[in-house]
This record gives C-alpha cells, sequence and structure tokens, in this order.
C-alpha cells in the first residue's frame, strides 16, 4: 500500500498518548497517514477492500481540548469492530461508543483538517475486538452517513463585491460567527439580487438554530457529550435547520429518558436507606413497649440466651444464635409472626392473599413466577414471609430460601472475595422455592441482574417456585433489561392497594390485641384516620403513642395522639390540596412561607412531572425538601452564584425560561415564590401582564402553574386582582 506519511500538517498536540494506547489497544505499524479531509477516509476504506487488508484504521482528533479516537478493525478486508472513544476537556473519564454508532462518529471527525487518520497493520483484529464487546459491524453499517458536517474555513473578502453593502456584510458576518454560507456566497457571485431575496430564508433559519443552540444548553447532557457536539457541528450549517430539529428532539427525549431513570434509582436507593431507618425505629419503639411491659407485669429482665446460654446484647438477642443461624444458611431468617393468621385482609389486598396462600400450598403449580407488588409499607414483606412460614410448616422437606436484593448482593460480593461464586450460584439454582423481597433495588445492578436471569431460567426449568416483590411494574424497574423483565411478569401479577379507613382500624385492633395493649377504640380511630399512607406507618404511629404514653407514664388519649402525630395530621389536612391541582390550570398559593407550594411541587414530581422552580431563597432550601427528585432551579437573585444557576429579577428573562423549559406534550410544573421581590423590582402592572401571559401558555398544556405568596406582603387590592386571575390555595390553621 503507498505510503503517505510525509509532508502532513499535524496537530501541535497528536503526540500526547493515544487514548486507545492507555486503553490497551496495540499500534501494531502504522502503514499510511493522513490529514482529515472530505475524502480521506474514504480514499483509506477504498484501499483496505482492494488489498484485502486485516488491520485496523485509526481516526484522532483534539478539538477545543475535547480528544476522540476511532478504530474500525478489518480482517481481510472487511470490517468487523467499530468503537470511538471520546473524552471532555477536563474530564477524567472517556465515554465509549460501538458498531454503528461510533462509525458515524469516525466520519464525522475524518473531514476535520486536525484530524490524524493512520492504517495500522501487524495486529490481530480478532483479537483487539475482543476488548470492545457488542462493537461488531458490517460494511452496510460503515457506509458514511447522508450528512456530514463540513468544516467552516474563512471567505475571501474578494469574492464579495461591496462588504458595505447589505448582502454582502450579511453574508461576512455569518461566516465570521461560524455559519456555512457557501451556497448563498455561491449564489451571490451569480447574481447578488437573487442572493439579497433569498436572505430572508437564511436568516430565518439561522434565528432557529440559534433557538436550538439555547435548547441545547438548557439539556443536561451527560453522558450524551459526543451527541452535543455532533449537533453543535452541525448546527453550521442553517439550511439543515429542520433535520438539526429533528436530531435535537431525538437527543432531548433520550436525556429525558435517562434523567427519568437516573432519578428513579437514585429514589429507590433513597427509600432503602429510608426502610432501614423506619425498621431501626420501629425496633427501638418495640423495646420500649417490651421494657415496659416487662416492667409494669413484674417480669424480670433476661441476661442469658435460653438456648445455649450466652449473654444477651442490649436489644435482649444472643449474638452466637443469631450469627449461627444467619451463617448456616443464604438469605434471611423468617419472622415467625409474619403468617397467613396474622395477615388482615380486605378489599385492597385479597386478591394478592389468596394469590400467596395458593403458591404457598402447592408451590411450582400455582402462579409461577407470583409477582406481588405495591408501594412501600402495604404488606408485601408480610405475605412472602407468611408464604416461608406456610411451606417450613407443611413442606419441611422443601429447600426454602427467603431474601432480599440487597442481601443477594451482599452474599454475590462476598462468595467473589471468598471465591466461592459456584456455592453461591448452587445454593440459590437448587432451591425448592425462592422468595426475593425489594427487587426494585435491581435497578442500574448489571452483574446481579445477570445472575438472578440465570438463576430464574433454571429454577423455573425445574418447575420450582419463585415468588418476588416490588414497589413498581418490572417493566418501571430503571436500567433493567426486557429479558429480565418479561420473565418476571411471565407468571401472575398481583398488586396490593392502600388499606380503607375500615381494614386501617382492623390492623391496628388486630396489633393491640396481638401485643396486649389496652388501647382506647377511639385512639385506634384517630390513628387509623391520619396514618392513610401505608400499614408501616400505620403500626409505627400506634408504637409511637403507646411508647410515649409509657414513658410519660400519662394516660393514652386522642389529644396525646393528636400531639404525637402533628406530622401525619399536617399531611392530612394538605392532601385534598394536592388532590385539587389540576394540569393546565394556574394556583396562587397564600402562605407565610413556601410549604404547600414546594410539597405540591415535589408531589407532582413524583409523579413524574418535569419541574421548574424559579425561587427567591437559596435552591439549596428547596432541593432539601425534594431529595433525590431532580428539577431545574434558578436562584431569583442580582447575586452572582459560581454554583447556581441566577436569573435576574426580569420579567422578559423569565418568561424565555418558563417557554424554553415548557413542552407542548410533557407533563410539568412550574413554582414561582417571593412574588413581592419582583414587584418591588418591576411594577405590579408588569406582574400581572405577565401572569397573564404564563396562564395562557399553562392552559393550552399538560402544566401546572404555582406562585407563592405571603398574602401580607401585597396590598389588598393587588392580592384581589391576582385571585381573580388564578385559581387560590389558603394555608390552613
Amino acid at each position: 500500500m503507498p505510503d503517505s506519511t510525509k509532508d502532513l500538517r499535524f496537530h501541535r498536540d497528536c503526540l500526547t498518548v493515544s487514548v486507545l494506547v492507555e486503553m490497551g489497544v496495540p499500534e501494531g505499524q502504522i502503514v499510511e497517514r493522513q490529514n482529515g479531509s472530505d475524502d480521506a477516509l474514504k480514499k483509506i476504506l477504498d484501499e483496505v477492500k482492494k488489498f484485502s487488508f486485516s488491520g485496523f484504521v485509526k481516526v484522532a482528533l483534539i478539538d477545543k481540548g475535547n480528544r476522540s479516537e476511532g478504530l474500525i478493525l478489518f480482517e481481510e478486508g472487511d470490517p468487523i469492530v467499530s468503537a470511538y472513544v471520546f473524552r471532555r476537556s477536563g474530564a477524567e473519564k472517556e465515554r465509549v461508543y460501538k458498531g454503528g454508532k461510533a462509525a458515524e462518529f469516525i466520519w464525522q471527525d475524518s473531514v476535520c483538517p486536525d484530524a490524524i487518520i493512520t492504517l495500522h497493520a501487524k495486529i490481530q483484529p480478532r483479537e483487539v475486538g475482543g476488548m470492545f464487546q457488542g462493537a461488531e459491524i458490517n460494511r452496510v453499517e460503515l457506509l458514511p452517513p447522508p450528512w456530514i458536517p463540513r468544516p467552516v474555513l474563512p471567505i475571501d473578502k474578494g469574492m464579495l463585491k461591496d462588504l458595505e453593502e447589505g448582502t454582502a456584510k450579511k453574508i461576512m458576518t455569518w461566516s465570521k460567527s461560524g455559519y456555512d454560507v457557501r451556497s448563498i456566497l455561491a449564489l451571490y457571485e451569480i447574481n447578488p439580487k437573487k442572493a439579497a431575496k433569498a436572505l430572508s430564508y437564511f436568516e430565518a433559519n439561522i434565528d432557529k438554530i440559534e433557538e436550538m443552540k439555547d435548547t441545547l444548553q438548557f439539556l443536561k447532557t451527560n453522558g450524551y457529550e459526543r451527541e452535543s457536539e455532533s449537533l453543535l457541528r452541525k448546527m453550521s450549517d442553517p439550511e439543515r435547520a429542520s433535520d438539526i430539529r429533528s436530531e435535537l428532539e431525538a437527543l432531548r427525549s433520550r436525556v429525558e429518558r435517562t434523567d427519568s431513570a437516573v432519578m428513579a434509582e437514585r429514589q429507590i436507593q433513597d427509600d432503602m436507606e429510608r426502610k432501614k431507618l423506619d425498621e431501626r425505629i420501629d425496633g427501638v419503639y418495640d423495646l420500649i413497649l417490651q421494657y415496659h411491659k416487662m416492667s409494669s407485669q413484674g417480669v424480670p429482665k433476661r441476661t442469658k440466651c435460653p438456648s445455649c446460654g450466652g449473654p444477651l446484647d442490649s436489644t435482649g438477642n444472643c449474638p452466637r444464635c443469631i450469627g449461627a443461624r444467619e451463617k448456616a444458611a443464604y438469605g434471611r431468617v423468617l419472622n415467625p409472626r409474619l403468617t397467613f393468621e396474622t395477615f388482615v385482609t380486605g378489599p385492597n389486598n385479597s386478591f394478592a392473599e389468596a394469590a400467596a396462600r395458593a403458591a404457598a400450598m402447592v408451590p411450582g403449580k400455582a402462579y409461577n413466577p407470583l409477582f406481588i407488588y405495591s408501594r412501600s409499607g402495604l404488606g408485601k414483606t408480610h405475605l412472602l414471609q407468611a408464604i416461608g412460614n406456610y411451606v417450613r410448616e407443611h413442606n419441611p422437606k422443601l429447600k426454602l430460601i427467603y431474601s432480599s436484593t440487597d442481601a443477594i448482593e451482599e452474599e454475590l460480593i462476598e462468595s467473589l472475595a471468598s471465591k466461592r461464586l459456584e456455592e453461591f450460584r448452587t445454593t440459590y439454582r437448587e432451591a425448592d422455592l425462592l422468595i426475593i423481597d425489594d427487587l426494585q433495588f435491581l435497578a442500574g445492578k448489571e452483574q446481579i441482574q445477570e445472575e438472578v436471569f440465570h438463576i430464574f431460567n433454571d429454577l423455573i426449568d425445574r418447575s420450582a417456585q419463585i415468588v418476588l416483590a416490588c414497589d413498581r411494574l418490572p417493566k418501571e424497574i430503571p436500567s433493567v433489561g426486557d429479558r429480565l423483565a418479561t420473565r418476571f411478569e411471565s407468571g401472575l401479577i398481583a398488586d396490593i392497594q392502600p388499606p380503607d379507613l375500615q381494614t386501617r382500624l382492623a390492623i391496628l385492633e388486630r396489633r393491640a390485641k396481638e401485643d396486649k395493649l389496652s388501647v382506647p377504640r377511639d385512639v385506634l380511630g384517630f390513628i387509623s384516620e391520619v396514618c392513610r399512607d401505608n400499614v408501616r406507618q400505620l403500626e409505627g404511629g400506634l408504637n409511637r403513642v403507646v411508647a410515649f404514653s409509657s414513658l410519660m407514664r400519662s394516660d393514652i388519649t386522642v389529644k396525646l395522639a393528636k400531639e404525637i402525630l402533628t406530622k401525619e395530621t399536617k399531611e392530612v389536612r394538605s392532601a385534598q390540596v394536592k388532590a385539587e391541582v389540576q394540569d393546565g390550570q394556574s394556583y396562587l398559593v397564600e402562605e407565610e412561607k413556601p410549604d404547600i407550594s414546594h410539597r405540591i411541587f415535589a408531589s407532582k414530581l413524583k409523579e413524574g412531572y418535569k419541574g421548574l422552580a424559579i425561587t427567591r431563597s437559596h435552591p439549596r432550601v428547596l432541593r432539601e425538601k425534594l431529595g433525590s427528585m431532580e428539577a431545574v432551579v434558578f436562584w431569583l437573585t442580582d447575586h452572582e452564584s459560581k454554583t447556581e444557576r441566577t436569573v435576574l429579577p426580569s420579567l422578559e428573562r423569565i418568561m424565555l425560561i418558563i417557554e424554553e423549559f415548557s413542552q407542548p406534550d410533557k407533563k410539568s410544573i412550574v413554582l414561582l415564590d417571593d412574588i413581592q421581590y419582583l414587584i418591588s423590582n418591576t411594577t405590579f402592572e408588569g406582574i400581572v401582564r405577565f401572569i397573564r401571559n404564563v396562564v395562557d401558555e399553562v392552559s393550552e398544556r399538560p402544566a401546572i402553574f404555582l406562585v407563592s405568596v405571603n398574602q401580607e406582603s401585597l396590598k389588598t387590592q393587588e392580592r384581589s386582582i391576582l385571585e381573580r386571575e388564578m385559581e387560590v390555595i389558603r394555608q390552613r390553621e
């Protein structure tokens, strides 16, 4: 093959260490080297095919500090693998693209004059290709994309007859701004008058491009840096405005799906921590109750284990016996109290309870797999353990494993560290009944998903019973592949709804009877009224009231319960407020501090709405209330911040932000708090016009607009005018 390594212009940074070399890709022998140009890569690929070449082509580019390298592996002239590595300026890690997407980016880089294209021989293509699993490519996928953005080169001033003439001046301005003006320049050379007529079309497209650049700037493109860079390059060609808009919308959809998955994974992790904390708190209340029950009945405190005679810990448990039980098998220990007999049924859970009984009575024959889902704290774990306790009592010979996703993860890590992976796999794959709780914690954990996938297949093939519990449907678990989700939903799916008032009261009465607690019925009725979210909250409310009464040696009354359950009481008061908020509506929330408005905002984010908040208080105040839920937050201030997005008290700028954020077909909620600050910096008449514009904008979209205001900060007439423009939500006593 020809040697083209002489008389080339090299990029000043091209001698830095290759990213691909850092990843372990061998250099081999460079047999050809070219600078980037419109047809440089095509010529090399033609030679590769002509000479049935084996090796790889590499395209390297450093642009604005961003480093990228792409390679295409060939075996006897046929492409087999394509990979592309992109490292943004200042970033420590690179992003790797594979297959057709990698080939597209390689073609884009190859036309840049600063790109270096090299052909490498004396390497083993299959061996190198093994480093990039999933990067396989064929000759069709290697064809150049229909549109490759070309580098914008400065135009020769001599081509423009009169630089002060309007058409020529605009063409020169656009060229200096980085736009490709070759087509209108060619028309200008032939016929300046026709070029002048075409200016309006060209200018309209540039306005669209500028608008799209602003949209791209607002997008959180973490993980999509190269796609964003590709769009920016394409935005140099105004005549492709419609194509660019389609690509921008596609990228925005991908970013939103990724953001939703990331947010869901964070929410799941927060739920895990919250659940562990709730369990620890419940354990403390249980200890208090047990201690005072024993003291009141004159029962001496036990200090030694009745089984082994060893000392008990502060919780009254024997570490030696618990350790022995936990080490005896994989999974978790069943709680003997959680049986079908102690499970209170109602309209909300009767179907799930019946399905669980059937799976326990005839494992592997009825409803396999059985998938139980509900919000946290509604009784999934109770049903799972009831199945396990029933089988242990009636079919003790069956090999039963009751576990949870986080427990399986810990066991897998331990088995890898201790080189007992086969033991781990064999134990789970030989189970006759496998019960797994908290399946949502599989989100984003590929290695655990892979293990569960093979365990699932082996057990189903043997007709072993599988019972799963999750806080969402299989398809809604983020970052879980279709092959696993379809297996989870291949049996019976049973859901549990929040209990109604009658069922909540029955649960409390059952709990009080089991624990021999003397609680007046009116107190149980009050607790069941205010603790309506889930069973865990319901039983926790009872525990707190009884424990506080015991500690303070006071009677259990409704008044006492109200004092202790203040948080739950407030939530009930605001529940009606949340229910009244509807899409397409705007609300004036009158409150001393932005509390109700923040709660409504958070509740809608939890439902999947996209959120925009423009807040006078520091953004961290709102973020602390949102937890892991994400929203676009602007700090309304004239102070400059290095860490927060800020916006001046300018109604025009705020309106632009809202318009940029809003999407016709996406559910969204916009919050503006402390409108008094805006009034003091503009005029009240301007505020009214601004609010009317936003109200009109929201009324035609699946969106909600909240304005939080301290009614004492407004004049009576001002408040009256705003109340006529929007629905009013007032703070309740």
